[in-house]
């Protein structure tokens, strides 16, 4: 069944196309939902909310831009949703300077796997890994970033700045070790 077969269908309220919908998108949107939450049954219930939003919005997409787009949107918010429902993220940390300096990221980070590259972003503070996530790894702008999170978008800028000079000390450290190991 193609997807806009599945699309039309879950338009019209068919069960197998929702059906079809949740097997085909249900793998990706879970593996995405953990990176927003901070263990798997938060994920699956970022997911189960996701659905819930995806098929009772189904009418307000219009087939403009791509549906896997409009639904991992869907998943992110939900995620952040379901995230804030259970901690509390802190931004009022965060001060809001235009003046961040980017620190040099170590060579040793080119070589790292995508596992430790996620081990590596989940030692950062959850407001700062969810600002780095929406803007680094899903390319939302800051403005976006700031509408999906509740923040000002000067302190989405701050924010990911923070995280890469946090990321880049937590990799020197890594690097360091692992020279004075050798």
């Amino acid at each position: 069944m193609q997807i806009e077969d599945i699309i039309k269908g879950c338009k019209e309220g068919n069960r197998k196309c929702q059906d079809a919908l949740v097997q085909k998108f249900a793998p990706g949107l879970l593996a995405l939902c953990m990176r927003y939450t901070s263990d798997r049954e938060m994920a699956r219930d970022a997911l189960q909310e996701t659905f819930i939003s995806v098929f009772r919005f189904m009418d307000k997409f219009e087939g403009k831009g791509s549906f896997e787009g409009w639904i991992r949107r869907i998943a992110v918010t939900s995620s952040i949703t379901t995230n804030r429902k259970y901690s509390r993220l802190h931004f009022d940390e965060i001060k809001e300077q235009d003046d961040w300096q980017h620190t040099s990221i170590p060579d040793i980070y080119q070589n790292l796997a995508v596992q430790d590259i996620m081990a590596l972003l989940k030692q950062l503070p959850d407001s700062l890994y969810l600002v780095f996530n929406l803007c680094i790894v899903e390319g939302y702008s800051h403005e976006e970033t700031a509408a999906i999170l509740g923040i000002a978008e000067a302190t989405s800028r701050s924010a990911l700045c923070k995280a890469r000079n946090r990321l880049a000390e937590i990799v020197k450290k890594q690097s360091d070790v692992l020279a004075y190991a050798s």
